[in-house]
């Protein structure tokens, strides 16, 4: 979850250091440092604060050290609390050495007795410095690469590394087991980061470490190295299509808000890439072998985490209704610990928009040891979970650099949609005249998306009306139950209100207990075979006083009277509508976290990307 970077060449390292560390403070702000060579003293320059990267700037204002190598981080904190003591880079005692890590060390208490005994000083209470006092205590009688090497491999645990040393300043080794690293490859100087958005300003060339792999990195190469065997790994570099400018704000005032109202166009891309000339569904990542194989599916499990849970939900929906499959959403963190009954009949779709995710890879390879056929609806080109699974179908949503994800949940509910269709017609399970029917209302998806979105303005003025409050329900029926936790979800993650989604048929046995003249209840209502019984909930809750605003389709009179606020959607398909609901639902908890000061794109104690357990 904390994000790191890394630079050589003939550069200035420093700032390319800082403006990564800002591309990637999203994984993380508790803290942040960096690393470089002094290369005037010999020496290393080391600079690190409690805080978000705006405290570590400030630090580093005035320093000019024309250093062209250097490492660094920023901290979501796991071992120790976040303090300047905590923060990375770690140095080892003799301070020859620097590291910054992301991940856990499951054994780091074992090995920092060890070092105590043979006098090793701690001065942090992360397991990080365990890592680099261990490396350094080889480093006494062997090389940076060998001593990082011996050391590694006495590590327990998931974790990425990259390490500098004033004596060896021509390179960098790097190492990840589980948790991402990738290179970016130049001219002259290479780049290394957690993940991508850090690299696109200056390469478009990237390599993905693979597991139990290390690296040392110089300007002109990068060799990778078996851990165990030290046999050389051969691995040609990825093309990464994304624009810088995807990235950056584009003059908003936050990321979230400039991604909500990038989904018009991330629908557009998507049904651009899923249909073919002549109007078939179509997946370019799906080879005709695969086909044979998800024709003999029995059984799919959708297996995510968060949000993404939410869209695997509605997956589940689509999937029952349309290609007549048993289908089972789960999360990913309880999948593995249930010890699920799998064989070659069953597909698991792993749901995840940086295909990093901790819960979910482990989900997967336990699918995949169970012989079931495994397929990744994934964001990120080349992650872990898109290279290790069986198939892999990308969302194409662009960088989400808001930590509470909003166009790659819609993205994914399409991609979901267009996998639902194109199973149906493997199985054959649909005709050709409803298949036909249900692409030409995908089409629509996007223009409709942007005139939900247009309702921005009365959207504020609701949210002014209710920032204060803080307690909210959310109730959904069928596809739009998972819409009503998405959008409680998506209030509690950026507000820190108390929000709650359930089914609104479990309303009266027991949520309704909490209904009063205060109470504010968010209905989703869109025309569908559930709409009378909607109604009837939203009724019993006008008659306990409740105040209710509701999501419904455009020209409902009936819901006009019975809410309080309404929030319409463009008529749709039921099985597409959770993909226009949930548009209010973004806006209305963006506009109560403005309101109500939160910082927005990172709030507290959440990351991006969960890379441990």
């Amino acid at each position: 979850m904390c994000g790191i970077v890394g630079y050589i060449g003939s550069r200035s390292a420093i700032p390319i250091l800082v403006n990564g560390l800002e591309r990637l403070e999203y994984r993380g702000y508790d803290s942040a440092g960096i690393a470089c060579l002094n290369g005037q003293r010999e020496s290393l320059f080391v600079v690190k604060e409690q805080g978000k990267l705006a405290r570590l700037k400030e630090q580093l204002q005035g320093f000019d050290l024309h250093s062209r190598i250097g490492i660094g981080h920023t901290r979501w904190a796991t071992h120790g609390v976040p303090s300047r003591d905590n923060a990375h880079p770690h140095q080892d005692a003799s301070g020859r050495i620097a590291l910054v890590h992301n991940g856990i060390i499951e054994n780091y208490a074992v090995l920092k007795k060890e070092l105590q005994r043979k006098g090793v000083k701690f001065h942090s209470e992360t397991d990080t410095e365990v890592a680099a006092n261990l490396i350094g205590h080889y480093y006494k009688n062997h090389s940076l690469e060998e001593a990082f090497r011996k050391a590694v491999l006495r590590l327990e645990g998931f974790f990425a590394f990259v390490v500098l040393s004033a004596e060896e300043p021509e390179k960098l080794i790097v190492f990840r087991r589980s948790n991402p690293l990738c290179l970016g490859i130049g001219e002259g100087e290479n780049f290394i980061a957690s993940d991508v958005t850090p690299l696109l300003e200056y390469t478009r060339r990237i390599i993905y470490l693979e597991d139990d792999e290390y690296g040392v990195v110089s300007r002109d190469k990068v060799v990778l190295r078996s851990l165990k065997t030290r046999k050389t790994v051969k691995r040609a570099t990825v093309h990464i299509d994304w624009d810088i400018s995807q990235a950056e704000k584009g003059g908003y005032p936050h990321f979230m808000i400039k991604e909500i109202h990038e989904q018009p166009q991330v629908l557009s891309a998507a049904i651009q890439k899923r249909l073919n000339r002549r109007g078939n569904v179509y997946f370019d990542t799906l080879s005709p072998g695969m086909d044979k194989k998800l024709k003999r599916i029995k059984n799919i499990y959708l297996v995510s985490c968060g949000t993404a849970y939410h869209a695997g939900m509605v997956g589940n929906y689509m999937m029952g209704k349309y290609a007549r499959l048993p289908a089972e959403a789960t999360v990913s963190s309880e999948f593995r610990y249930e010890d699920p009954i799998l064989n070659k009949d069953d597909l698991v779709i792993l749901i995840t928009q940086s295909g990093e995710t901790a819960d979910t890879l482990a989900a997967m390879r336990e699918a995949k040891q169970k012989g079931a056929m495994t397929l990744a609806v994934v964001n990120v080109v080349g992650s872990t979970i898109a290279r290790e699974s069986d198939a892999v179908v990308y969302t194409h949503a662009g960088p989400e650099i808001g930590v509470a994800s909003t166009k790659a949940y819609t993205a994914q509910l399409a991609t979901l949609a267009f996998l639902t269709l194109y199973l149906a017609q493997l199985k054959g399970t649909i005709t050709k005249k409803e298949l036909k029917r249900m692409i030409a209302e995908l089409r629509k998806l996007p223009a409709a998306a942007r005139k939900v979105l247009k309702q921005e303005a009365a959207i504020e003025k609701s949210a002014r009306q209710h920032y204060h409050r803080r307690n909210f329900l959310y109730i959904g029926r069928g596809y739009n139950f998972p819409t009503a936790l998405e959008g409680a979800l998506k209030l509690k993650e950026i507000t820190y209100a108390h929000a709650h989604g359930y089914a609104a048929g479990e309303m009266k046995h027991g949520p309704i207990a909490l209904i009063d003249h205060e109470q504010l209840v968010i209905c989703m209502a869109p025309r569908s075979r559930t709409y009378e019984k909607m109604l009837s909930n939203i009724e019993e809750i006008r008659a306990r006083d409740g105040m209710i605003i509701a999501i419904g389709t455009e020209g409902d009179k009936r819901l006009e009277k019975l809410a309080d606020e309404i929030f319409c959607i463009p008529k749709t398909e039921e099985v597409f509508s959770p993909i226009l609901t949930v548009l209010p639902l973004q806006l209305f908890a963006y506009k109560i976290a403005v309101f109500n000061k939160r910082d927005v794109d990172q709030p507290r104690n959440l990351a991006k990307s969960v890379t441990v357990e």
